[in-house]
């Protein structure tokens, strides 16, 4: 579908595929952009390109015309899975009025030199390409280590300096591009983690006195520990008087499995829930060693943070204001390399799957896939039932449900490892006894033989007889 002359952004034309539209998007938006676009080797067609606007600049490794040994530096062309971007088409369109014969019959770039790489077209891989040089040592290499089509198994992610170190043996022409080390280091350390949290509660509950398992609090241990597994966290459920407790320990266990221990923040919405909040989290004695701050949206915002600047944990209550791309908290917390990133809201049925998805790649770009396709898929299951099972796919590992966690269990612990005083039901407030009653009519409905039931009782309120 075209709005006059140009593509709708938000409407696939019906002779086009998904992936059609957003490249010639891409496309329409590189010609319509006054990119200027600068060859920084020698190469007539292939090799490395500099995409300057008066927004950034871009570094662009041109191998090939929709070849997935393209590269850009920029975070679109690493998530979006197309293979291409705005500043890659631009040296397209350079090289079309600057080099006849385009698309020059489809030749690729053939350097002599073999390479490892991030293959990001339909999602990363790490791939080998191999040469005219040594090829046939390069091939035994390949068929020792990589799959038939060259794409490295996640199996064999912890012998990268081992095959690294056995190409260059080969000929130290081979290159191991910088992304390759990061996508390595950023899965096995994920994996370690996982690894180290099951070796320490094979259980799969964290104890909250951290001694002994306590019966009462079973279901509330099991959700520090589903909290904890993927490293990052994408929390929903009403305002609760143990809420801040759990976010207290999760705090003190994402920091006692880090070795190095960077600031932290937990970031509430106003100066009288960072006082709140402190009143609960100073009971931990564990908590009051760390390096952790827990700040209004407003004071982070004041709280000078450096493009790249390095975090353990951050925590952002009521995440809702993410949904917007240039919102000032948004903007912030993307200068910062966040190890551990969780992200609450109240309710999931306000969100239109573009805001959601917006929200979500806070914590990880990768984690539900290029943001135009999330959109496209899920769209008809919007707005979203809070049942894991009901959730796109993608978000189901770190969704969590807090609330009925909590309203399940009917011991609740605290910093001193006693229970409250006061029964669960009395320390609702009004609105969380409607927010409890709402999520409970959602089960009943859900249930055919318990909505009959409700009818019928519905039904016989009604009768005046």
């Amino acid at each position: 579908m075209k709005l006059g002359n140009r593509l709708s952004n938000k409407i696939c034309p019906d002779n086009m595929t998904i992936e059609e539209w957003q490249v010639a998007l891409r496309r329409e938006n590189a010609r319509e952009s006054n990119f200027s676009v600068e060859h920084l080797d020698k190469n007539r067609i292939w090799g490395d390109y500099l995409v300057c606007s008066d927004t950034g600049r871009y570094k662009v490794a041109f191998r090939g015309v929709q070849s997935d040994r393209n590269f850009c530096s920029c975070l679109d062309f690493r998530t979006n899975g197309l293979g291409t971007c705005k500043h890659l088409e631009a040296v397209s369109l350079f090289l079309q009025e600057h080099v006849p014969g385009y698309p020059w019959a489809g030749l690729s770039y053939a350097a002599e030199y073999s390479s490892m790489f991030v293959s990001y077209k339909g999602g990363r891989s790490i791939r080998i390409r191999i040469g005219d040089a040594y090829r046939n040592e390069y091939e035994r290499l390949k068929e020792k280590y990589f799959t038939e089509d060259g794409v490295l198994p996640e199996a064999n992610f912890h012998l990268l300096d081992q095959i690294s170190q056995e190409a260059v043996n080969i000929s130290p022409s081979f290159r191991c591009y910088d992304d390759v080390q990061e996508f390595v280091t950023e899965q096995l350390n994920l994996k370690q983690w996982q690894n180290e949290l099951r070796s320490a509660y094979p259980e799969q509950a964290i104890p909250w006195d951290k001694k002994a398992l306590s019966p009462a609090y079973k279901e509330v241990e099991s959700l520090l520990y589903e909290l904890c597994f993927n490293g990052y966290g994408f929390i929903i459920g009403v305002k609760h008087p143990f809420y801040i407790h759990l976010i207290a320990r999760l705090t003190e266990e994402i920091y006692q499995g880090e070795e190095v221990r960077d600031k932290g923040y937990i970031i509430v919405n106003s100066d009288t829930d960072v006082l709140v909040w402190q009143s609960i989290l100073f009971q931990y004695s564990e908590y009051i060693h760390l390096p952790v701050q827990v700040l209004s949206q407003q004071q982070f915002l004041k709280h000078q943070t450096t493009l790249g600047e390095k975090a353990t944990f951050v925590y952002i209550n009521d995440a809702d204001c993410l949904k917007e791309w240039k919102n000032p908290l948004s903007l912030a917390i993307k200068r910062l390399e966040i190890k551990h990133l969780y992200l609450h809201v109240e309710a999931l049925k306000s969100f239109t799957p573009v805001q959601l998805s917006s929200i979500l790649q806070h914590i990880n770009p990768f984690i539900i896939g290029p943001f135009y396709k999330f959109i496209h898929t899920y769209r008809p299951m919007f707005p979203l039932q809070e049942y894991r099972d009901l959730l796109p796919p993608e978000m189901r590992l770190f969704t969590h449900f807090v609330t009925r966690v909590l309203l399940k269990a009917h011991i609740l612990p605290s910093a001193d490892n006693t229970a409250p005083q006061l029964p669960i039901e009395e320390l609702l407030t009004p609105t969380d006894r409607v927010n409890k009653f709402l999520s409970l009519l959602g089960d009943i409905l859900a249930d055919s033989e318990a909505s009959e039931l409700l009818r019928e009782r519905i039904k016989a309120l009604l009768d005046p007889r």
